[in-house]
């Protein structure tokens, strides 16, 4: 499935226009202070608030902002005022209106002009500048509108980022408990082993398992893949696993659930859902005696099972039955085979055709991510799943494009069996 990155286009748009309607673009103007001495206008920045002529007051700092609309400096004498021309020139290189307050500026009023700097007195009082420097702001209209715009855009991103933040915390809760509903790792019974994987492609995964010993002697195992992306397709996955966990057992018998009946049942239960959203999904049921190593199994629209014979040729367990979810029929064919010590039983998702090789072959040839399954089953014994996703952490890393599920069963080979493959 393919990960969820993003924020819906209506919700980007409710956004801005939140952020629009409610925010009043503040100046910034920076009060940059001697270095040589504090100011003896140590409230300015809160006498200029009060005494500003006309709306909103501009944002003031006493420190210097990478992005400011206006700048006021103090300077004493020529001493100081040649101290701060290295702060007026880096003003005057992005266009930052700048208003000095100093008495002695006979040696630099030429060098003013040049840069368009405002002059006023040292001991200017807060109502003078705060006139001042509201009408420098409003004659830098153009100027003010882009930084405006420059404001609202901050603003659309820092509360986009805290959307997507709050989706991202929401999405990872969605994730845990999506794998609490699937059932953890099976104890060996009867010399049969259950082992799955889980990698999905976004937080949230439309691949959903399930592995569960219902009697003394019985597997049964599910695995499905809800058609569709994200939290809409986990969602349908997760129903699908609370419907299996409803009919493990007949109602009235108590008997274990046949492969076809559960398929039968979970399409009812999709026909069942109505709505403007196609709902469906392909699945495989089955049930393993671990005891006498009967394996029966039903699919509808998933791929192909491989059952890896020990020692033996691989055979691919075709799915008979239509998609879940699209046609009003009880028709799920199962098949029922005995497993030999040693074989094993794969149940995949269709991301593996590309995570293990989809190279086209003639027909009736077995396809090229079979064949690679097969050779893990023969090479890794009884670490079929662990070499698998091994092999993945470095073939595809976090650049799947689709989500890869994939159960394992396998039955223990006997010192006989290992003696014929030798």
């Amino acid at each position: 499935m393919l990960p969820i990155n993003s924020i819906s286009a209506y919700r980007i748009l409710r956004i801005y226009r939140n952020a629009a309607n409610s925010m009043t673009y503040r100046p910034t103007i920076v009060i940059q202070k001697n270095a040589c001495e504090q100011l003896h206008q140590d409230r300015l920045s809160d006498e200029l608030m009060c005494c500003w002529p006309n709306g909103m007051p501009p944002v003031f700092k006493t420190e210097k902002a990478g992005d400011c609309d206006a700048a006021l400096l103090f300077a004493q004498d020529e001493s100081e005022l040649a101290q701060i021309l290295p702060i007026l020139l880096a003003y005057h290189a992005t266009n930052t209106v700048v208003l000095i307050c100093c008495d002695d500026t006979t040696n630099y009023v030429d060098l003013f002009s040049d840069l368009d700097v405002t002059v006023l007195a040292y001991d200017a009082s807060p109502t003078s500048i705060a006139s001042v420097l509201y009408g420098l702001l409003q004659r830098n209209t153009e100027l003010s509108l882009l930084r405006g715009q420059a404001g609202l855009m901050r603003t659309l991103h820092n509360t986009l980022q805290e959307e997507y933040d709050i989706l991202q915390e929401e999405l990872e809760v969605a994730a845990t408990i999506q794998q609490e509903f699937m059932s953890t790792e099976l104890q060996n019974m009867h010399g049969i082993s259950c082992t799955s994987l889980w990698r999905p492609a976004s937080v949230v995964s439309g691949d959903m398992y399930d592995m569960t010993q219902v009697d003394d002697d019985h597997i049964a195992f599910f695995i499905a893949d809800a058609i569709g992306h994200g939290i809409s397709a986990a969602m349908l996955a997760m129903m699908l696993t609370r419907t299996i966990g409803a009919h493990r057992y007949d109602s009235q018998t108590g008997n274990i659930t046949q492969p076809a009946e559960m398929l039968n049942y979970l399409n009812t239960a999709l026909l069942a859902r109505t709505g403007d959203h196609a709902r469906f999904a392909t699945a495989a049921y089955g049930l393993l005696n671990c005891k006498t190593n009967i394996l029966t199994i039903a699919g509808a629209g998933h791929p192909p099972a491989l059952l890896s014979r020990f020692g033996g040729d691989p055979t691919a367990l075709e799915s008979k039955g239509p998609l879940l979810g699209v046609f009003e029929t009880d028709d799920f064919p199962q098949v029922t085979l005995q497993l030999a010590a040693g074989d094993t039983l794969l149940l995949y998702s269709d991301g593996f055709e590309e995570a293990l090789g989809n190279e086209e072959c003639t027909e009736g040839e077995f396809p090229t991510y079979l064949h690679s399954m097969h050779e893990f089953c023969i090479a890794s014994g009884s670490n079929v799943i662990n070499d698998i996703n091994t092999y993945l952490d470095h073939s595809i890393a976090n650049s799947a494009n689709d989500d890869l599920t994939m159960i394992c069963l396998q039955a223990k080979p006997t010192p006989v069996t290992l003696g014929l493959a030798a």
